[in-house]
């Protein structure tokens, strides 16, 4: 990937944001997940990406918008291990960033109970009871 000059909304901006650092409004990455994040808040974004005819998904991070035939090719470009999974739910599961959003801990007999992070008062569950692409 090739580093990208970003440029902040407010001249002068010195900071962080989105794991880049500002100094007099201006910044550099070459992380797709961060050039992603600033040209959807606006920030201008300069620099060319060799890579971009190539790709046959969206720049950024994958997300569970994108179609099977994208998640797939991420997948394979990163070596994300999808485990035989062939449903977009599936996938998707296989290949989300920051891995699993179950939180759990271990009881003294050995038990893991685990539950949803990202769901409000989500039930706690045996780690054994999630589906086999999840644990």
């Amino acid at each position: 990937m090739t580093q990208r000059t970003i440029e902040a909304p407010v001249k002068g901006f010195n900071g962080l944001v989105a794991g880049v650092h500002f100094t007099d409004g201006k910044g550099s990455t070459d992380n797709e997940g961060a050039i992603a994040y600033f040209e959807r808040q606006g920030y201008t974004v300069s620099g060319h990406v060799d890579d971009d005819a190539e790709r046959d998904y969206p720049l950024g991070d994958p997300s569970d918008k994108w179609t099977i035939a994208q998640l797939k090719a991420y997948a394979a470009d990163h070596d994300k291990d999808l485990g035989g999974a062939k449903s977009k739910d599936e996938i998707w599961n296989a290949i989300r960033p920051g891995g699993t959003p179950y939180k759990g801990v271990t009881t003294p007999e050995g038990v893991a109970l685990v539950s949803d992070s990202t769901v409000k008062d989500a039930p706690v569950i045996e780690q054994a009871d999630l589906p086999e692409n999840v644990k």
